[in-house]
């Protein structure tokens, strides 16, 4: 049924409420999905399959109940009631580059003009407390960006993404992506921006069910959605502390681009940005710097093959090598919280792999997952 999805532009009710209820089910993630899905080949057949697994299976046993029909069911009324829309990852209007990340989100919300998903993007992050002359450069850096034919993607944060989605008032299609629901604009002083890029030719876009409040550990994984979405990033103004960072530690990880603008040694709100410029990233000092060191590297067809022969790699690394990366993380870790930013730096694997890893050792309550992107041991 779902093989057949790729040639139509709608997904049907049914099955759009089975991927709703899959990804909103506690314990089900991006990876996790996937990995149901190779098993069992459709949401449905998952969904059919999950009350058995929960008895029967250790990996699954964290999972106590599917998300309820009703409940699904009211989140595609309430999103399409506001002139919003649910595009599945077997629609044509998915984005392709999103796709290609192995954490992609098995669907997705949009509100304005989706057909920007087609286009090629540049995400373009920063500090939320910039200095004036840094929200003056995202700005130019988005406006001449945009006047290229790209499409700009932030996170609709104050600060620099502010600056970044304001192109709007030129008549230059941006894309927001949230870590709220659809509904819900943070911070709200951004409210006018918001419908300023909704009525205007841009497009707001969430992972999060229709209603959901903005929290901590919900920013990082919009950070992964930003990065998915573009051909490569660009660090504005970010200290070293910058969630920012983590957004370019992503872009890395995914294969894109990253590029960073230079400051002075003596201001702190650069220091991120120098820093990436000292490990690989591209210096900044006009749009053109962006759109040569995209256009250069960039060949859709040679990026397709080169990643398909990646997740080939990565997967065979991963059966491999998963067992020995499960005892590793585990002896790293205690009953004390540790964030998974951390635990990252004492390993040089794939930031997907590690991800998908933690992903199972917490189905497997062997470990769970706390607030502030922080993880435990469970004794």
């Amino acid at each position: 049924m779902f093989n057949n999805l790729h040639n139509n532009n709608q997904i049907h009710y049914n099955d759009l409420l089975s991927c709703i209820r899959l990804i909103r089910t506690p314990n089900i993630g991006p990876i996790t999905f996937s990995h149901l899905l190779k098993l069992y080949k459709t949401p449905q057949n998952a969904i059919y399959a999950l009350e058995a697994l929960t008895v029967t299976s250790k990996t699954y046993n964290q999972i106590k109940e599917i998300y309820p029909i009703d409940r699904a069911k009211k989140e595609i009324d309430d999103t399409y009631k506001i002139g919003a829309k649910i595009i599945t990852m077997f629609e044509i209007p998915y984005p392709k580059m999103l796709r290609n990340i192995n954490d992609f989100p098995p669907i997705i919300t949009v509100l304005g003009n989706h057909t920007l998903l087609q286009k090629d993007a540049i995400a373009i992050v920063g500090s939320r407390y910039p200095s004036i002359n840094g929200k003056n450069f995202a700005y130019k850096l988005s406006y001449d960006i945009s006047k290229h034919g790209f499409i700009t993607v932030s996170g609709l944060a104050k600060g620099i993404d502010k600056s970044v989605h304001s192109v709007i008032s030129k008549n230059f299609p941006t894309i927001a992506v949230m870590a709220s629901g659809i509904n819900i604009v943070y911070p709200k002083e951004n409210l006018h921006l918001y419908k300023d890029i909704v009525h205007n030719g841009g497009l707001v876009l969430t992972e999060l069910p229709f209603s959901s409040l903005p929290k901590a550990q919900l920013f990082p994984q919009r950070n992964r959605i930003i990065s998915g979405l573009s051909l490569g990033i660009v660090v504005v103004e970010a200290s070293k502390k910058s969630g920012s960072l983590i957004t370019a530690n992503l872009a890395l990880s995914q294969g894109r681009e990253v590029f960073a603008v230079p400051g002075s040694p003596l201001d702190i709100r650069y220091s991120g940005c120098n820093n990436l410029i000292k490990n690989g990233a591209k210096l900044v000092e006009s749009a053109n710097d962006i759109i040569d060191g995209i256009t250069f590297n960039y060949n859709p067809l040679q990026q397709k093959l080169i990643y398909s022969d990646n997740i080939t790699n990565n997967n065979k690394e991963e059966n491999t090598k998963k067992n020995d990366i499960k005892k590793f993380i585990l002896q790293q870790l205690s009953t004390s919280p540790t964030s998974i930013e951390e635990l990252l730096n004492l390993t040089s694997l794939n930031i997907n792999v590690v991800l998908a890893v933690l992903t199972e050792l917490e189905i497997s309550q062997k470990i769970e997952r706390l607030q502030n992107n922080k993880i435990a041991l469970i004794l």
